[in-house]
């Protein structure tokens, strides 16, 4: 089951980048940056799926590999994900290099939650931020069709990761096989409703 979750996740993650790129028109700069943002995301959660699929996690090196693939998948990717889409939910455009510093700044927290040896409480916080971010961003549209696939999608999304996943507000309740699966299938409603988010944004005065 974990190897079809895995692929599951990868194909998801397949169908919400190909998503990012369905418009009639050449992507606005501010979109651009969203779209390439989105799509480095969607590559860390790639990596992660595959990187336990195709990586022997028999030795201490495979191990490490394996463990600093999932951890962007959890402390970059997703939180990344639902910031991007909350700021664009309200009509808040940064640029790549404030993004950058955002994306430091995640690292850095990471880190210093590490060395504090208070990861555990920071990956609580990072899942609530995470599921809450998501959920706020597609409250806030009126768009049947972008509140209604994204609070969808950010439902399933919202309970692989903080209940079922590596980040569980709930520890009792992790399973990665049901994390991943449930990611898998958030992204295809999430797919849907992001389409339609960059498409707004590339319409002036629309949002």
């Amino acid at each position: 089951m974990d190897v079809i979750a895995n692929l599951a996740l990868i194909l998801g993650c397949v169908f919400y980048a190909a998503q990012l790129f369905r418009q009639p028109k050449t992507l606005t700069d501010n979109n651009k940056t969203v779209v390439l943002l989105l799509l480095l995301s969607v590559v860390f959660i790639i990596a992660a799926a595959a990187g336990q699929l195709l990586i022997n996690a028999q030795n201490p090196d495979s191990q490490t590999l394996q463990r600093l693939l999932s951890n962007m998948k959890d402390y970059l990717a997703l939180p990344l994900i639902s910031s991007l889409l909350l700021a664009t939910s309200f009509n808040k455009f940064w640029s790549r290099v404030g993004w950058g510093r955002w994306v430091l700044v995640l690292i850095a927290l990471f880190e210093l939650a590490r060395r504090a040896e208070v990861g555990e409480q920071y990956a609580i916080i990072l899942a609530g931020f995470s599921s809450a971010a998501l959920l706020l961003a597609f409250i806030r549209y009126a768009q049947a069709n972008i509140r209604l696939p994204g609070l969808v999608g950010a439902l399933l999304a919202s309970l692989s990761i903080a209940v079922y996943g590596t980040l569980s507000l709930l520890p009792a309740y992790q399973n990665a096989v049901l994390s991943n699966g449930m990611l898998a299938i958030s992204f295809v409603p999430l797919a849907l409703a992001t389409r339609e988010v960059i498409s707004l944004h590339q319409k002036p005065g629309m949002v």
